[in-house]
Parts: structure tokens; C-alpha cells; sequence
């Protein structure tokens, strides 16, 4: 049991996340999550108002959780002075991207998906209004931070410390392929090795100039 006083924003995440790991995204709520610290409902409210705001607490979670392991992807790349080098980092956290994603689905939905705050409060809860948008913003501020490192990653194979139609690229082709294997659409043989080709080719083709204006020509790693 977790007293009232002692209750914190860490203790209601470090529950819902729990829950999602025992029995499943849809079983979370305000009042499973209270039950599970058991506390009342109403004593969550000083942290988070519906579920919509709970969602928003998770969703920051994960972007805390995914920028660790795609530092440490970084971190982990070969550096050396041959032409490939340069590229690892990008490969090495575009493998971390995918593997959070599906390693932690519920998570990386909330992180992704738009925010939407529930129409009514859940049966037998009380509505409350919120009394700041802090917890709506979240989702976004957490993107941002994944954004920059995206920008960080491209930047460092085009010159460019804002290159955004890179990181655009880059992120869309992350995402993008994360749904299209998460709805089934790569059919019962998967996807064949397409995400590493596909990064790879990326990762050639937002190489740096070797000079003037001309792209640099590098060949996909193998």
C-alpha cells in the first residue's frame, strides 16, 4: 500500500507500467492503477487527472526510455577513419528505434499517436477539469527531444546541424515501417531484410558532399 502523502508521479507511472506488463494496455485505467497502489481514485489526481493525462505521463516515460537506448546505440557504433564509419551511428540507432517499438508497443503508440483527452471521466470518477494543460503537452515536448536526436544522427552525415528533410525522411521511414509491420502488411515471411537495406541506403545517400556540391558516392554496406 502506498500512502496518500507518499504517492508521486514516478510511483503512478511505475504503476501503470506494471499493469500494462501483467495484463495488457487495455486494462489501464485510473481506477486499476489506484487500485493496484491502492489508494482511492480521487487521490491520483495530484498528479494526473484522467487517463488521457496518464497516457501523457507514459508517453514521457518512453521518450526517456528510448532516448537512453538510442544514446547508448550511438555510443556503441564502430568509429574509425573508413568510409562506412560515419554511417554506423545512424544504423546502430535506427536497430535501437525498431527494437523499442516493438519490444514496448503500448509505449511507443503513446508516444507517436496524437493526444486526445477522453470526452467524459470513467465510470463512477468524478470529471475534473484540469487545471493546466502541463500533462497535454507532454507528448509533445517528449517527440521534440527524440526529434533533435534524429537531427543530431542526420546532421552528422549531411554537414548540416538542422537538416529537417533528412530527419523528416529518416523518421518517416522508421515509423512508417514500424506500422507496416505492426498491422501485418509484410505478410507471413516478414519483411525480408528491407529494414536494414533500406537504412542503409538512406545512410548512403545523406553522406556529406566529399567536395563541392556533388553527392559523395558510397556504396550500401553489405
Amino acid at each position: 500500500m502506498v500512502y496518500p502523502s507518499k504517492l508521486s508521479r514516478e510511483s503512478v507511472v511505475g504503476a501503470a507500467l506494471a499493469l500494462i506488463r501483467e495484463q495488457g494496455v487495455d486494462a489501464l485505467g485510473m481506477r486499476a492503477v489506484a487500485a493496484r497502489l491502492s489508494v482511492r481514485p480521487a487521490s491520483l489526481y495530484k498528479h494526473v487527472v484522467d487517463l488521457a493525462g496518464l497516457q501523457s505521463l507514459l508517453a514521457e516515460h518512453a521518450a526517456g526510455d528510448l532516448l537512453a537506448a538510442m544514446d547508448a546505440a550511438i555510443a556503441r557504433a564502430p568509429r574509425s577513419a573508413s568510409v562506412e564509419s560515419p554511417k554506423m551511428p545512424m544504423l546502430f540507432m535506427a536497430n535501437e528505434y525498431l527494437r523499442f517499438a516493438r519490444e514496448q508497443p503500448a509505449l511507443y503508440a503513446m508516444l507517436t499517436r496524437a493526444t486526445v483527452r477522453l470526452p467524459v471521466a470513467e465510470p463512477s470518477l468524478p470529471a475534473i477539469e484540469p487545471s493546466s494543460t502541463a500533462a497535454s503537452s507532454i507528448p509533445h515536448v517528449a517527440r521534440t527531444a527524440v526529434w533533435k536526436r534524429l537531427l543530431q544522427v542526420v546532421g552528422d552525415l549531411t554537414g548540416s546541424a538542422d537538416d529537417a528533410d533528412a530527419a523528416v525522411a529518416l523518421w518517416a521511414f522508421l515509423h512508417g515501417f514500424i506500422a507496416l509491420e505492426r498491422s501485418g502488411m509484410f505478410g507471413a515471411t516478414g519483411q525480408k531484410g528491407g529494414f536494414a537495406r533500406g537504412v542503409k541506403a538512406m545512410a548512403a545517400g545523406l553522406r556529406r558532399p566529399a567536395s563541392g556540391n556533388h553527392l559523395a558516392v558510397v556504396e550500401p554496406l553489405a
